[in-house]
């Protein structure tokens, strides 16, 4: 529940312009750094802001830390069972009353110009519906490392659907970026409570397929890579499981097919052979959707060889690799290995598997700059 106050009437009267921030900051057993989190916006130079910290059911001293802050009206503390990162967003959003969204986790910080130059730059900028930053890394002792930037793609302005249906390197953490909120509402989006990691790329791709984004190349946050981020502490099967649940979210958009081919191949690619290897099932499902369909043929017989290739590397017999065979053929009868390798497999899966073993062994060392999607036969 809310912890209610009566408001200032100045504050009151903020509220009902179209200048006011709302801050997210979901926080579970946050207490280590979230005294820092809520310091760094309080000096903030644009001052039209409120912040939500939603208490996502913690057991440690996290709402009792928040609760001294609360003098200040800006700052609303908000309780709710645990429900995960997802749900605090939502509550925050289904609370929010600004005309902005910025976004704060309970481990990172921002710079006292943060507000003022994202805020400022959509202000000056009203043909753009959200604005992302730079920033640093920065470690549980406060010292900073490298930009943002240093591990992003870009910087892209614009439409950026297309970027961020391909991978999630656009933005990095969403602490660098602030939405118009209206866009949010109009369009009832809200995040999906099923997705522990991603859930903010898989919303900014559903954002960015509605609208239009600038950038500020200027450092104004600081990211915290600690022991206790989410992304440390999940197991990388269940990691894949979500990411898997982001990149199907992309490709049922209904812009997914205005994407160029290699982007549509490359998420794909992901999908299919990184996220979902020993999932025969859910790899069979995919290849059946309209979307798979709809890419180049060749792409479709290479991905298909591919899916193959990984289930006799990997020896799962159970894996319907005559059928995936069978359907590359069909997409693209010209490949010779995909002949070769339903051949030899149908003779006997150990043959292949070791012509598959000795053909890997043989492929001369990638160059750094080689593609992630590149093949593995």
């Amino acid at each position: 529940m809310d912890e209610t106050k009566t408001m200032p009437t100045d504050y009151n009267i903020m509220q009902t312009t179209n200048n006011l921030v709302s801050i997210m900051m979901p926080a579970y057993n946050a207490e280590q750094f979230l005294a820092e989190a809520i310091e760094s916006v309080l000096p903030q130079t644009y001052p039209h802001w409120e912040l939500l910290v939603v208490n996502d059911g913690s057991t440690d001293d996290t709402a009792v830390i928040a609760q001294r802050y609360t003098a200040d009206p800006r700052v609303r503390l908000i309780h709710k069972e645990n429900g995960g990162e997802s749900s605090a967003r939502n509550v925050a959003l289904d609370n929010s009353r600004g005309a902005f969204v910025a976004y704060l986790d309970a481990d990172d910080a921002w710079l006292p110009h943060h507000l003022e130059t994202l805020v400022g730059y959509l202000q000056a900028h009203p043909e753009r519906d959200a604005v992302y930053a730079d920033g640093w890394y920065y470690d549980p002792a406060g010292n900073r490392g490298h930009l943002l930037s240093t591990y992003r793609r870009g910087p892209f302005e614009g439409d950026l659907f297309a970027e961020l249906a391909l991978a999630s390197d656009v933005f990095g953490p969403p602490i660098c970026v602030v939405l118009r909120r209206d866009l949010v509402e109009r369009h009832h989006l809200r995040y999906d409570e099923r997705i522990v990691i991603g859930p903010d790329w898989e919303f900014f791709t559903r954002y960015a397929a509605l609208a239009n984004f600038g950038c500020v190349p200027e450092p104004v946050c600081l990211y915290r890579v600690h022991e206790t981020n989410i992304t440390m502490q999940v197991g990388n099967k269940r990691r894949a499981g979500y990411l898997a649940l982001c990149r199907e979210s992309a490709i049922r958009h209904e812009r997914f097919g205005d994407c160029p081919a290699e982007t549509r191949t490359a998420v794909f690619y992901d999908l299919l052979i990184n996220l979902l290897a020993e999932q025969p099932e859910r790899q069979t499902a995919v290849i059946q959707w309209p979307q798979f369909a709809a890419l180049p043929a060749g792409e479709q017989a290479r991905l298909l060889r591919l899916m193959a290739s990984q289930a006799i590397l990997n020896g799962e017999n159970a894996a319907p690799v005559q059928e995936w065979l069978r359907r590359a053929r069909l997409a693209d009868n010209s490949d010779r290995i995909v002949s070769l390798l339903a051949a030899t497999h149908k003779i006997s899966p150990a043959l292949s598997r070791r012509i598959l073993s000795l053909r890997r062994q043989a492929r001369p060392e990638a160059p750094e700059a080689f593609s992630p999607f590149g093949d593995l036969v």
